[in-house]
């Protein structure tokens, strides 16, 4: 690609955030100021050790929010909060009958029967929980925020449990066009309900004041589990990577996000590194600041998800990061990923050791994504927290239309 299409990207980029921001109508404007609940998952844990991705997703939406003071946010109780300011933790309520999910809705309750109800509540990841919640007080305004395929969902896996959900909710906020697809699916015939639905498609802080300098290394970082792909994709690196002296492999993440024993997959990607020796390093599970420094160095950013990722905060953040970025046409992540970065079609070992040995091979296609990442890079926490506002303030709206 050359120096000239990084020149339109960027300039598109700038022409559609200039149109996006005189489009916008604050939250701020609305008066009085809404209160707006955010319910996580009952698993995650908002706490800055062990944040998930979801956790990581709410804490830059209303970080970037220009009413942050407007959220709180309501998850399973933790010792230390990402948020202190922010954050409300419960034990979820007779969890031996309800279930935990269920069970932190019912705590939730609780709550708002002594502090009052707000607003808006918004239901991240959880289908049968916006179901509930909307079952047992009809009068609130209850949102959906689907980070993943509402089709694989309990509580949205049917055509009619989605279409109860499109007819009953104040509306349903996804993190990519294909989260947005996958819920409408089967509901051709909805009509104007479709406009519930729309897109914050996901973003990525950019903590870099400049292009960083970049050191020959290919970071693979992710979750420690068979659909990311780490397997095959180090399995390929392992076959090229001795043809290119001066060149190492760094691989970061666990199972979960938390600090934890290596389990077998691991020992399988530990096992398929081991020819490259003192070149391969396998770090596990880091705490954000450490990925970010990774990343920064990085000239090679690998994210070889398997299955169809919704929209990986990985992707966004190599980008972000400046990286020469190898990916999968997976899910959403050509929504971001398409021309600024290497996309494998059909992801197997012999696709990915194509990719990095031409990565590797070619030092001008190298820079000049790197370059084409830092200047063309729309896909920031701020944008993500204005579109998921405007979703809001169209929920917001339509709801007090109606009374």
């Amino acid at each position: 690609m050359c120096c000239n299409r990084i020149g339109q990207l960027s300039a598109a980029g700038h022409v559609f955030h200039h149109l996006c921001e005189a489009l916008i109508v604050p939250l701020t404007s609305v008066s009085p100021a809404p209160k707006i609940d955010i319910l996580l998952p009952a698993k995650e844990r908002f706490s800055p050790s062990n944040a998930g991705a979801i956790s990581g997703v709410v804490r830059d939406l209303v970080q970037a929010s220009r009413a942050a003071k407007q959220f709180r946010i309501i998850g399973t109780d933790v010792e230390t909060s990402l948020m202190p300011d922010h954050f409300t933790g419960l034990l979820p309520k007779m969890r031996w009958l309800n279930g935990h999910n269920l069970g932190l809705a019912a705590a939730y309750l609780d709550l708002i029967r002594k502090t009052g109800a707000p607003d808006l509540v918004e239901v991240h990841s959880r289908c049968h929980v916006a179901r509930y919640l909307a079952q047992k007080r009809p009068a609130l305004n209850v949102t959906l925020y689907l980070h993943n395929d509402p089709r694989q969902m309990k509580g949205g896996r049917s055509v009619s449990e989605r279409r109860y959900l499109l007819q009953k909710l104040a509306g349903i906020i996804c993190v990519s066009d294909y989260i947005l697809n996958c819920f409408l699916d089967g509901l051709d015939d909805c009509g104007d309900l479709a406009s519930k639905v729309g897109v914050a498609r996901n973003g990525a802080h950019r903590w870099l004041k400049q292009p960083p300098t970049k050191e020959n290394f290919i970071l693979l970082a992710g979750r420690m589990v068979p659909e990311k792909g780490i397997l095959e994709c180090a399995t390929a690196i392992a076959q090229v990577l001795p043809q290119y002296p001066g060149w190492a492999l760094i691989i970061a993440g666990a199972k979960r996000f938390e600090e934890s024993a290596p389990g077998s997959y691991e020992e399988k990607i530990a096992t398929a590194i081991a020819p490259l020796k003192e070149r391969a390093k396998m770090l596990g599970f880091i705490p954000i600041a450490d990925m970010r420094d990774w990343q920064a160095r990085a000239a090679i950013s690998a994210c070889p998800s398997l299955w169809h990722d919704p929209m990986p905060k990985a992707v966004l953040e190599s980008l972000a990061a400046g990286c020469a970025l190898i990916t999968t046409r997976r899910g959403g992540i050509p929504e971001a990923a398409e021309g600024r970065a290497l996309i494998i079609d059909a992801p197997s070992v012999a696709s990915f050791a194509y990719g990095f040995d031409r990565l590797l091979g070619d030092a001008a296609f190298r820079q000049n994504l790197q370059q084409i990442a830092w200047q063309d890079f729309p896909f920031t926490d701020t944008a993500m927290a204005e579109a998921a506002d405007q979703l809001r303030l169209q929920a917001l709206t339509d709801s007090r239309r109606k009374t």
